[in-house]
Order: structure tokens, then C-alpha cells, then sequence
């Protein structure tokens, strides 16, 4: 616990640093509030971290020492910067001992939970291998002819690189989710404080409904639970839909007289949500779906402004140009495991090797057996899709009160002068089509299945409490005040207690182990490797890479460099 909580520490330092520093240079006045400020410049700063280190990769390991580096010649110069100063200065005031405690009790919380046993099969399979290729050597050329998944380019597993010492890297792989979840579920008590206390804008509400229907999935769901207490690039890119739709409410209803654009200036707030978008694409291409809307969003800011347009789309490409690049060096081609627009390098992968690798991902054609001819041939897919998971009739649920929600909140959001809602409402709709395409899984596009029901309950319950005039009136016993304070001390009180068992102090340095398997030593002309030495196993867990359940038939690009040098295809 103690190892997440200091990682926790630099993390949140350093993210906030380059997230600030980007809101005060697009004078972002739409994040007015501190708390909003806060959780804007954490995830700006984590999205663009990322993506940097993925891109320092490409000539790097990124060791701890290679990411201390980073973090200060990153912080240092901005901690320079006399807005930034002022920034700081301005939160040390706004502190309070109740929000201390409250956040000193609330982390040890989240530590305590994040510290389980890592056991999702995907951490097994290629996260943490992918982790340790970068630590250990950065971007390998060929890495997917070893295992066809460590092609999967994420910048996620560039963020966790520096955060995995090498003896202890087997222990602290949820290090990376465990932040994110910790900021997330802060966000979430933030909002809903502001909501009980009477202060709540339509963000706050949006926020609360759509964490409250996230969050229960996460850790009631053995399934997502596990996902979660891994380094799955899943979790951040769930998170991300939201707080990329609480931005674009930010921004269109910031505290003035319309929410319409107050200057002609490119460099403004409606860029936040496609840094956000750019960001969680370079997480994951699940998250594919909110380039188009952040884009046009931005661009609506001031049409039919092509030059605009342009300026949105070149910094789309330059912060795609890590992902794209380390994807060519991996595997050769920009989009693995697509084939489009592949180059013809000597280490890429071999067509069969694509095939293999979409197969996985293309749900309908290879996960229900043969499928019967005629006309029936969508009922009987959707059926046994249905009987896949119990999470797939939740989905389904969901598609069908965003359909009943979807025209409601338009109508109410218009009449209440709540802007952005379109956006979210196609955002959502291209997501989950997206998704029901490609790979109909819940872990895939919860964040896009939950918006629109988020954002439709936040404009009904609003126009209800209008109409009704309706509302909470604790002034007797003078509740509002004493009741966070109350909660905060409670949180802290309740961590202290939970340590005091002998289950978690056997963690309180450390998480336990992620589970380990028997080995074999294989060798493909001069690369040397392991593979599961039981046949029927295709996880490596914590063995020493290269390792793979495949039988290879590689070569090392340059011998001279060994594994840093990458591979190529045997003849």
C-alpha cells in the first residue's frame, strides 16, 4: 500500500503540473471551481504523460529512472511559471483539515482495495509482458512476431513502465488503474457533496448518475472487479468517455449569459475534450469513437471556420503520431492488428499472424459456432449473445432506455438552457454501435451504454425539481455543515481501523504476488525464450520475457544489439 500510495503521490503531482499548465494556457475559465480545475488538470496531465512517455519510448526504456527524469524536467520548468505558483498558492488556502483527513482517509481506502491479487487473464497473457518491454527496453521492432497482443500499442502500459521497479514489478502491476480509480471516485464525492449542499450545476449531476451506475458495475461484478485490479487499458478508457462528456458540459455551460463562444481564438477550452479524446484513443482504439464528436465539437465552436478545422485536425495527427509510429516499430502497421495502410518492413507481421489477432476481436463470426443460414441468422446471433454474459442483457438494457431517454433529454435540455446535450447523445450512439460492430463486451464501451442514461436523468430530475419546486431543507439542524466534515473524519477513522487487521498489514508495503507458471527454455535460431511449460496454459504471468506460448520461428534483427534490436521473420 505504502508503494501505491508515494507512486500515487508523484503521479498526481506531475499530472497536475501539465494539466494546469494547459487550462491556464487555453484560459479554460469554464473550470471556475478548484474541484473542477483539479480533476480536469489530473486527467489532461495523465493523457498527455502517457502519450509522451510512449513517445520518449521509441528512443528509451522507461525505467524508473527514465520517468523520475521525465517527471523533472517536466516539473521543474513549470514549477517555475508564476501562474502556476499562483495555482498553488491559491489551493494551499483553500485547504481545510476536513478535506485533508477526507483524502488521506479515502486513499488509504483505495490502496487497501487496489492491493488485492492481480489475477485477470489479460495481465497473464501480454499486460504485464508489455509493461516489462518497455521498462526494460522500450519500443522493440518485431515485438508482435513473439506474441501477436504485445502489437496492442497503448500508452497505458508507457505510463505504468516507470512505475513497475524491476523487483518488485510483479506485485505493483495495478498501480496505474488503482490512480485513475482513486481520482475518479474523488470526483464522484466532490460532485455529489456539491449536489447535497445545494451547489450542483448540470456537470455535478451528470457526473454523480453516471459514476453511480459505473461504479457498482466495477466492484459488484467479479467480472469488471477483476479487470480493475489489473493494468487494463479498459478501466482509464471507461473513465475517459465520461469525464470527455463532463468536459464538453463544461465548456458550453460555463457561468456566463449563453453558452455560445465568447472569442474567435483557436486556443480555448473546446480544445480540453479533444485532448481527452486523443488521449484515451492512445489508450485504447476502443475509444475511437470520441475523435469524430471532440473534433466537431471543437470545430462548432466557431463554423464554418475551416481553419479551425485544420488546426483540429493537425493536432489530432501529431497526438497520434506516438501510437501510430510505436505501432509501425512493433508490428508494422499503424493499426494493428488492422492491416490497413501496413509498411513493408522487415519485421512485419505476417498476414496469418493479423488474421489471428482480428479473429479474437471479431465477436460475431467466431464465438457462437456455425451460424444457420436465412433470415434468421440476427435473431440467432443476438440470442446467443444474450447467453453469452448476463452483462450483455444489462447492455441491452441500457441501449434500450437510451433509445426512450435520448429524445426526452433533447426536448427538456433545450428548454432549460442546458447546451452540449447533442454531443453526448451522438457520442453515445456511435459508441455503443461501435462496440455492438466490433466486440459487443461490456468492459469494451460501458462508459458509452451509461451516457445517455446519465445525462437524461441529470436534465429530468433538474426539470422536475424545477417544476416542483422541490427541494432538501436541513436549516434545523444545521446538517450541511456538519455532515461532510462528519464523513471525512469517519473515512480516516475507518482506514486507521481496517489497518489494524492482519490481512492488510501483510500488504501494507507491498501487494502480494501475481500468480506464476511452470516454465519451458525454447530457443528460434539466437533468441532464446520460455513458454508455459503446460500445454494447455497461454499465460506468462511474472516470467522473465521473452515469453510466449507460441513456437517461434524468429531471428534477432541485430545480433549485436540482442533483444533491444528487435526480430525479424526466419526464412
Amino acid at each position: 500500500m505504502i508503494y501505491f500510495i508515494a507512486a500515487w503521490g508523484i503521479l498526481s503531482v506531475i499530472s497536475w503540473l501539465i494539466g494546469i499548465a494547459i487550462i491556464i494556457g487555453l484560459r479554460a475559465d469554464c473550470f471556475d471551481r478548484i474541484g473542477d480545475s483539479m480533476m480536469a488538470a489530473f486527467w489532461l496531465g495523465l493523457v498527455l504523460l502517457a502519450n509522451g512517455l510512449l513517445l520518449i519510448s521509441l528512443a528509451l526504456p522507461l525505467s524508473p529512472i527514465a520517468g523520475l527524469a521525465v517527471a523533472m524536467g517536466v516539473g521543474l520548468p513549470l514549477l517555475c511559471w508564476p501562474a502556476i505558483r499562483a495555482e498553488i498558492y491559491h489551493l494551499w488556502q483553500a485547504r481545510s483539515p476536513a478535506m485533508v483527513s477526507a483524502v488521506m482517509g479515502w486513499t488509504v481506502l483505495i490502496a487497501i482495495y487496489m492491493t488485492t491479487k492481480v489475477t485477470w487473464f489479460d495481465t497473464g497473457l501480454y499486460h504485464f509482458g508489455a509493461v516489462r518491454w518497455l521498462s526494460k527496453f522500450g519500443t522493440v521492432p518485431g515485438l508482435a512476431l513473439v506474441l501477436n497482443n504485445l502489437g496492442f500499442t497503448s500508452s497505458w502500459f508507457a505510463l505504468a513502465a516507470p512505475l513497475t521497479l524491476e523487483s518488485v514489478a510483479s506485485r505493483v502491476t495495478a498501480v496505474a488503474n488503482g490512480w485513475v480509480f482513486l481520482i475518479i471516485t474523488c470526483h464522484g464525492f466532490l460532485s455529489l457533496g456539491r449536489w447535497f449542499m445545494g451547489k450542483a450545476r448540470i456537470t455535478d449531476k451528470f457526473m454523480v448518475i453516471f459514476l453511480g451506475l459505473v461504479l457498482p458495475a466495477m466492484i459488484l461484478s467479479p467480472f469488471l472487479e477483476t479487470i480493475l485490479i489489473s493494468s487494463s487499458p479498459d478501466i482509464p478508457v471507461i473513465f475517459l468517455s465520461g469525464i470527455m462528456a463532463w468536459s464538453i458540459l463544461a465548456v458550453v455551460n460555463r457561468p456566463q449569459p449563453s453558452g455560445k463562444i465568447t472569442d474567435a481564438n483557436p486556443w480555448n477550452a473546446s480544445l480540453i475534450p479533444l485532448f481527452l479524446a486523443l488521449g484515451a484513443i492512445a489508450i485504447k482504439l476502443s475509444a475511437l469513437p470520441l475523435l469524430p464528436i471532440a473534433l466537431l465539437f471543437y470545430w462548432q465552436r466557431q463554423f464554418p471556420n475551416f481553419r479551425r478545422l485544420l488546426i483540429g485536425c493537425v493536432l489530432s495527427l501529431l497526438l497520434l503520431t506516438p501510437l501510430i509510429v510505436v505501432s509501425i516499430v512493433t508490428s508494422g502497421c499503424p493499426l494493428y492488428p488492422s492491416s490497413m495502410l501496413c509498411v513493408n518492413v522487415p519485421w512485419r507481421v505476417p498476414t496469418e499472424v493479423i488474421d489471428k489477432a482480428v479473429e479474437v476481436i471479431t465477436f460475431w463470426e467466431h464465438n457462437f459456432g456455425d451460424i444457420p443460414p436465412g433470415p434468421s441468422r440476427f435473431l440467432w446471433q443476438l440470442w446467443e449473445w444474450l447467453q453469452f454474459s448476463h452483462f450483455n442483457i444489462v447492455m441491452l438494457i441500457l441501449m434500450v432506455l437510451s433509445a426512450v431517454l435520448a429524445l426526452p433529454t433533447f426536448v427538456l435540455a433545450r428548454k432549460q438552457k442546458i447546451y452540449g446535450t447533442p454531443w453526448l447523445l451522438c457520442c453515445s450512439v456511435i459508441g455503443m454501435v461501435f462496440v455492438m460492430v466490433r466486440a459487443p463486451m461490456v468492459r469494451f464501451g460501458l462508459g458509452y451504454f451509461v451516457t445517455i442514461p446519465a445525462i437524461g436523468t441529470a436534465v429530468l430530475s433538474t426539470a422536475y425539481i424545477a417544476k416542483s419546486k422541490w427541494q432538501l431543507d436541513f436549516s434545523g439542524f444545521n446538517i450541511r455543515k456538519y455532515l461532510p466534515q462528519a464523513l471525512f473524519v469517519g473515512l480516516g477513522l475507518i482506514a486507521a481501523l481496517i489497518l489494524f487487521k492482519p490481512a492488510i498489514q501483510a500488504r501494507l508495503l507491498l501487494p502480494p504476488k501475481m500468480p506464476s507458471t511452470g516454465l519451458q527454455a525454447r530457443q528460434s535460431y539466437d533468441v532464446q525464450y520460455v513458454k508455459p511449460a503446460n500445454d494447455n496454459s497461454i499465460k506468462c504471468w511474472d516470467a522473465p520475457i521473452p515469453c510466449t506460448y507460441n513456437e517461434l520461428n524468429i531471428r534477432l534483427r541485430n545480433p549485436a544489439r540482442g533483444l533491444r534490436g528487435g526480430f525479424i521473420p526466419a526464412e
